[in-house]
This record gives C-alpha cells, sequence and structure tokens, in this order.
C-alpha cells in the first residue's frame, strides 16, 4: 500500500516538469510622455483578493510577474503623485500574455497617504472556502461575533451557543487559528462581547487540509482579527451601548506599533451584559408508578462582566525569519438567578406548587502563550514553521438551590432540603508543532508536518446539603475526576497544479491515548487508537467563469473534557444534567462536490456518514421522577446536503447576498432506553443579507434569517425566523462610524424543542432576550492599512475546543 501512494506522488509529480512557465508583463507612460520610477504594481487575484506578487516598476517602465499561475487576476498600481488605478480582470491561461500600454494621469497635490484597499464581496465562495469580508462593510460597525456568525452560510446558532454547519454538529472554531478554550454557551458569551469592529474576516471551511487537526466533522470556523498593518502607530477605539429591558454596554481598544523590524500589537476589550430569558418545560414522567405532568416555567436574570485581552511582538530577524510571542486570555464573572415556578400533579393526589430560587455565580478564565517562529528558506518557497503553546484554564462555580412546596390551596407545605454545586475545574494543555513545505517544482509542492499535545484536567464535583448553619458534603453525590490525555500527530500533503487542474493528496494520522479516572467512584477508563484521516481534492477549472471541484474525507470528534466526567449537575429540582465516562468519539466520512460560477454563484453537495454519532440524549429518572441529559453515542448519522450561494447587485445601490442550505438527516440507533430508534428529516435554512447605499458614508442594512423544523439526535426544533436592520454613517474622512441597528425587530426568535424519543414526552421553550436597539461608535487612528500582517495560529486548535461539556 505504502508503495503504491508513493508511486503515485513520483507520477504526479513528474508532470509538473512538463509544464511551462506563465508570466505577465506591460508597460506603464504618464500621458505627459514621461516614464514612472516609483510606481508599486501589485497582482491580486480576482476570486478572493489575495495579494499574489508585489513589485516596483524598472526604469523603463516595464513590469513583469513571472511564475503566474492559470487564473483571473486585478492589476493595482499605486505610488505617491498619481491616481490608484486598477486594470483587470485579467485572465491569465497562455503561457506568456502581455498587456496594452497603460497611461497614468499625475495629480496636481501629492497624496497624504495612500490606502490599498480592494473592493470585495461580503460573502466569497472559493472551492475549498466560504469567506465573509466583515472589513470595510456595513457589518464592521453595531455588530457582535456573534451577530456575523448568525448571517453566515449554513451556520445556525442554537440559544445555548451549539453551532451547527448545514444541520451537523461537530464545527470546530477558532479565534485567528486559534480554538477559543471554552464550552458552547462559554463560547457564545466570548463571540457575544467581540465586536465586529475587531474582526477581518470569517472563514467556514467544511473540507479542511490535513494541516489542520482532524477534528470538526461538520467542518471549521476561523474567526480572523484585524491587527494594524502600517508603518507607526495606529489602533481603533469602540463603544457600544444596547437597549432591551436592561443597558448593555462594551468598550474596546485595539493599538499598533510597527518599525521596519519589529511590530508590537495589543488590545483589550470590555463588556457589561445583563441577559434575561424565559424557560418553560412541559413533561410527562414516570413517577412511583404513576405519569406525573409537570409545568415548569423560569425566568433568569444573567449578569457577566467581561475582560478579554491580547498583547503580542513580532520581531523579524532578517527579511526571511520572525520570531513572535503572543498573550491572549479571557474573563468572566457571571452571576446568574432563575425563578422557577413548577405544577406537579400525578392523579392521585392534589396538585402541588414547588416555588424554586437558584442562584449561581461563576468565574471562569484562560490563559494561553505562544512562541512562534518562521523562516522562509529560499527563493522557491521552502518554509518552516516551529510553534509552541500553553494554556492554563481555570472554572469556578457555585450554585445554590432552594425549593419550597405549596399546595393546590397556595398554603406551605414542606420545604425541600437546601442544596448546592460546586464544582470548580483546571485544565493545563501543553503542545509543539512543527510544519514544513518543499517545492518539487513550480507546480508541486510537498507539506510534511508533526504535532504533539498533552491534556491534564481536574473536575472536583461537590454537592453540599444544609443542616442547620452548615453545609455538609453529599458524599454520594460529590466527585473528583481526572483526565490524561495524549495525542501525537503527523501528517503527508501533495499539492500539484496543472493548466487548467488542481489535485490535492493527502493524511493525517493521529495516536490518540486518554485516561479517565473517577476518584470517588473507582472507575477508570482508558483508551489508545491509531487514526488516519485521509484528503483527496481535485479541483478543474473548466474554463474562466467556471469551476467544479470533488472533495473526499474523514475526520474526528472526540468527547469535550467536561461531558466525560460522569457527575450530575441540576438545573432544578427534577432536571439535571450528567456526563458519560465511557462516551466514544465519532467518525465522519464525507464526499462533496462544489461549482462555481464567475467567482460568486456557489453550489455544494456534500454526503456524509457519521459512526457513533455524539448527541444528547433527554431520558427519565424513574426513582428521582425527573429528566436529565445526558451525551450518548447512536449508531449512526447520514445526512445529504445541497448549499447555494446567490449574490445579486440591483443597481449600483442594492447588494444582496443570499443563501439557501437544504439537507436531509437521518438517525439510527439498535439501542435507547432498550428499543430501536430510526428517525429522518428533511430541512432547510435561508439567509438573506441586503445593504443599501443611500451616499458614499450612509447605509442601510437589513437581514432575515429562516429555518424550517430540524432534527436533532432524539429531539426536533420547531421552524424560527428573525429580522435585524441597521443605518450606518461615517464622519471625519471615514474614521468615525456609527450605527443604530435593531436586532430582532419583530421578537420572533424563539426556539421550541421537543421530544422524538418514544416513551418520553416533553416541549421545551427558549426565548432569551433577543430584541434590542444598540447605538455603536468606532473610531480609528493613525494610519491606513499598507503593510501585509503576519497572521499566526498555534498548535493547540483542536485541544482548546473540547474544554467544555456538560456546562
Amino acid at each position: 500500500m505504502k508503495t503504491s501512494i508513493l508511486v503515485i506522488l513520483m507520477l504526479v509529480s513528474s508532470l509538473g516538469f512538463a509544464q511551462s512557465k506563465h508570466s505577465l508583463s506591460g508597460h506603464l507612460k504618464y500621458k505627459d510622455g514621461t516614464t514612472p520610477k516609483d510606481i508599486t504594481v501589485s497582482l491580486i487575484r480576482f476570486g478572493d483578493s489575495v495579494l499574489i506578487q508585489r513589485l516596483g516598476v524598472v526604469e523603463d517602465g516595464q513590469y513583469l510577474f513571472q511564475d503566474v499561475k492559470p487564473d483571473t487576476y486585478l492589476i493595482m498600481f499605486t505610488s505617491l503623485g498619481t491616481q490608484k488605478i486598477t486594470h483587470g480582470p485579467v485572465s491569465v491561461e497562455k503561457e506568456s500574455l502581455i498587456l496594452d500600454t497603460i497611461f497614468l494621469n499625475r495629480n496636481i497635490e501629492q497624496l497624504e497617504e495612500v490606502s490599498i484597499i480592494s473592493t470585495q464581496p461580503l460573502i466569497q465562495r472559493s472551492i475549498d472556502k466560504t469567506t465573509i469580508n466583515v472589513e470595510h462593510t456595513s457589518l464592521a460597525v453595531g455588530n457582535t461575533a456573534l451577530d456575523i456568525l448568525n448571517r453566515a452560510p449554513g451556520i445556525t446558532l442554537l440559544n445555548d451557543g451549539t453551532i451547527q454547519l448545514s444541520g451537523k454538529q461537530g464545527v470546530t472554531v477558532m479565534v485567528n487559528g486559534k480554538l477559543t478554550y471554552l464550552s458552547a454557551s462559554q463560547l457564545a458569551a466570548l463571540l457575544r462581547n467581540t465586536n465586529s469592529s475587531q474582526i477581518k474576516s470569517i472563514e467556514i471551511m467544511t473540507h479542511p487540509p490535513v494541516k489542520y487537526d482532524a477534528s470538526g466533522s461538520a467542518g471549521l470556523v476561523n474567526i480572523i482579527l484585524k491587527k494594524n498593518k502600517e508603518l507607526g502607530t495606529n489602533g481603533t477605539v469602540t463603544a457600544d451601548g444596547a437597549l432591551g429591558k436592561d443597558i448593555k454596554s462594551n468598550t474596546g481598544i485595539s493599538i499598533n506599533q510597527r518599525t521596519k523590524k519589529i511590530n508590537i500589537y495589543g488590545n483589550y476589550n470590555y463588556a457589561d451584559n445583563k441577559r434575561y430569558g424565559i424557560l418553560n418545560l412541559d413533561r410527562a414522567v414516570n413517577m412511583l408508578g404513576n405519569l406525573s405532568n409537570i409545568g415548569q416555567q423560569s425566568n433568569s436574570t444573567t449578569t457577566n462582566h467581561n475582560h478579554t485581552y491580547k498583547a503580542g511582538l513580532d520581531y523579524d530577524i532578517n527579511e526571511n525569519s520572525t520570531i513572535g510571542l503572543t498573550l491572549a486570555g479571557y474573563t468572566n464573572d457571571q452571576g446568574e438567578v432563575i425563578n422557577n415556578k413548577s405544577l406537579v400533579s400525578n392523579g392521585l393526589a392534589h396538585p402541588s406548587e414547588i416555588i424554586a430560587l437558584n442562584t449561581g455565580k461563576n468565574k471562569y478564565s484562560n490563559t494561553s502563550y505562544n512562541l512562534n517562529y518562521k523562516s522562509v528558506l529560499d527563493t522557491l518557497g521552502q518554509q518552516i514553521d516551529i510553534d509552541l503553546a500553553f494554556l492554563d484554564y481555570n472554572n469556578g462555580e457555585q450554585v445554590l438551590y432552594e425549593n419550597n412546596f405549596y399546595d393546590d390551596n397556595g398554603n406551605f407545605g414542606m420545604k425541600a432540603p437546601i442544596f448546592r454545586n460546586i464544582s470548580p475545574t483546571d485544565l493545563e494543555i501543553k503542545a509543539v508543532a512543527i510544519n514544513y513545505t518543499l517545492p518539487i517544482s513550480k507546480t508541486s509542492t510537498l507539506g510534511v508536518g508533526v504535532k504533539s499535545s498533552i491534556v491534564k484536567t481536574d473536575n472536583n464535583f461537590l454537592v453540599e446539603n444544609k443542616e442547620g448553619d452548615s453545609w455538609v458534603k453529599d458524599l454520594v453525590q460529590s466527585n473528583r475526576f481526572l483526565y490524561e490525555e495524549l495525542i501525537n500527530a503527523a501528517y503527508l500533503n501533495f499539492n500539484k497544479d496543472l493548466a487548467s487542474f488542481n489535485v490535492q493528496l493527502g493524511v493525517r494520522a493521529e495516536h490518540t491515548s486518554t485516561k479517565g479516572n473517577s476518584i470517588t467512584m473507582s472507575d477508570m477508563v482508558k483508551r489508545k487508537y491509531l487514526d488516519l484521516f485521509p484528503v483527496l481534492s481535485f479541483s478543474k477549472r473548466i474554463n474562466k467563469d467556471n469551476t467544479a471541484s470533488l472533495t473526499a474525507n474523514r475526520r474526528i470528534d472526540r468527547p469535550s473534557y467536561g461531558s466525560l466526567n460522569p457527575f450530575i449537575y441540576y438545573l432544578d429540582l427534577y432536571t439535571y444534567k450528567r456526563g458519560n465516562q465511557n462516551l466514544k468519539p465519532q467518525y465522519t466520512n464525507s464526499l462533496s462536490f462544489s461549482y462555481l460560477l464567475k467567482q460568486k454563484y456557489g453550489l455544494e453537495v456534500v454526503y456524509s456518514n457519521t459512526k457513533d454519532v455524539i448527541t444528547d440524549i433527554i431520558k427519565p429518572d424513574i426513582d428521582r421522577g425527573a429528566l436529565f441529559t445526558t451525551p450518548d453515542n447512536l449508531a449512526r448519522q447520514n445526512t445529504v446536503s445541497l448549499s447555494l450561494s446567490i449574490p445579486l447587485s440591483i443597481g449600483h445601490f442594492w447588494n444582496m447576498y443570499n443563501d439557501l442550505s437544504a439537507y436531509h438527516v437521518n438517525f439510527y440507533s439498535n439501542d435507547i432506553l432498550g428499543t430501536t430508534y430510526k428517525s429522518n428529516q428533511n430541512a432547510m435554512t435561508f439567509k438573506s443579507y441586503s445593504t443599501f447605499t443611500v451616499s458614499q458614508n450612509f447605509h442601510f442594512d437589513i437581514s432575515y434569517f429562516y429555518q424550517s423544523r430540524q432534527l436533532y439526535g432524539t429531539s426536533y426544533l420547531k421552524s424560527f425566523s428573525f429580522v435585524d436592520v441597521g443605518t450606518s454613517y461615517k464622519f471625519f474622512n471615514n474614521r468615525l462610524n456609527a450605527k443604530v441597528s435593531v436586532k430582532d425587530i419583530l421578537n420572533k426568535k424563539t426556539q421550541i424543542i421537543y421530544s422524538n424519543l418514544p416513551g418520553v414526552n416533553y416541549t421545551m421553550y427558549d426565548k432569551p432576550e433577543t430584541r434590542l436597539l444598540a447605538l455603536s461608535l468606532s473610531y480609528s487612528f493613525g494610519g491606513k492599512e499598507v503593510k501585509q500582517a503576519r497572521r499566526r495560529s498555534t498548535g493547540i486548535e483542536e485541544e482548546k475546543g473540547r474544554i467544555g461539556g456538560i456546562r
């Protein structure tokens, strides 16, 4: 098998030496007949506005781009004292393309500064990813990262913070190539308090290459934050306020100091956020041999004080080598008050009413340290990246439960025991990664890399009962859980560019060793397994307007660290969550076909099969007369999805982006509550985002989202929709941006979940505070964007995203 793979690689590689070189050249003159000497010429790929090459003009006004791949490009000419001219699009198909002479005007007055800002569509579809270009659009002011993800193609956000792509869970979220260290609810809080003015773009990759960790069966979402890029000092100050039932605020500052050798940067953001929510739950359970109905009404108030910070330094050792240090962190102080009213009846006794007050406080923080070295070894593109990363995560949570019983006449009955959960969590991740890129020829590249990561967690879950004025430990329900994980990985990736054809063959090997130790229960689970994760991708450029590709891959989703802890976490007297120490990873095989028309209209069809799919299942607890949620492995999930992206320009004032995702999902398990479970569902999501340009500085936008009924494991989510509107204006030479918006203007964003599991009957009504009137201000100081900044990722991306779990 190894010999066959080697032979295939050698045959494909050998084709590269027969390919002809492509070049693009031309000539510049001023209209007065003189020859320019100070012009910068940039070659920009038309499809995604990526800078390919940049060079100066030689003495005779000639410019020459060599080793240009067949594609469509824009050519930008920029200099002080002249107009900025963008020429194109230009299609490179022949071996050598010579353009007609381009004549430039001289300005009477020199420009004070040059700003290179490519005009990009809001959402771009390429063969391997979808990019939302936030910077320089109306989305850059008055939104949060969570708002923008709500507009992302195929993305669905549940109220608990879970992110799904085309109806599938298992989405890996990164910020600047680094995972966020947080559980679903904590990640939602972070994204809710990340201002869109800090975001450059968001990338969605449904089939990432083998350079990335194999986790994330549904795909990767990478949020790329802005970094100021000009020599000198510059930055941005933001201030946001929102009015719902209470005032919410968010302020931040980012600053950058760049010299020819050193770049020092940092940012800080503070958010004070109080949110309200309603959660109603109706269920029927078997209590003491009788069918009991429990109607529960809850309203909650959650207060968050968030601090987000980052500081870094990049030092250019020479023109080819850079070393960088980064310190980043996030802290959150959270307080929560839940008022809970439950009506219980069982047909044999009078209804009883339970009034509960649950108060909680939670403080979690994470700090990451990163050392990165990058060196370009030669002019052919040989490159090495070395990355060292360390993460320290701490979570301290305490919840107090107090319940009082009343009879059907409203008379005070018995007082239930008062108890509390205390659940501190400590986690450390250490990782080292080395990536090496070797150009085999002008059209062939080989990438290899290794990575090793060590994870250690300590969950000390304490349940205490109040006896008199003292708290006494509950020895039965308390539990300490230790978890260790070691993953060693290596990958090999081969990329070949032919005249109109690209092939990518890669494989990643990951060896995993885990040990989960439930000390209180004297139960230890050890696992060791080796997996191969291949990626095969073929892309054909039919002509300048049509590109098609076919991709096949295999991926894994390991359980989050918290979900492996078999403790019981109470939400109220009759509802709790529990981990599953025997939870296994899930594996997904997928095959996709993509088609791109005119670099903007996209079609993708994906088939995926997931084995041992991880899903939360709501089960009855007969002894307690309660319902509990626990993660479990279903036998399999099959999904077929179709996605369409249709951007439209209606006149010069109206730009619209439409995204439609339709899919069929099927779940199967041979044993849930002693029965075989089969279920399937046809579903769809539709998103439309429009920007209306009233003037150069004045914009109006509206977005619409609709989701049909969805099937998630053993639960259904009813259809829902919402509409956001906003208007923005730019002042002071575009440095001050102001936006007024109304989110969920019709107050329709409500999620209703009900059971699809035989023998378990429940309906949950979840209505968070979503209708908000917001005012946002963003002011930029210093120079404008000229020099491209360096972007780095750390070696602990996959591990960070699994820190969450039960909570």
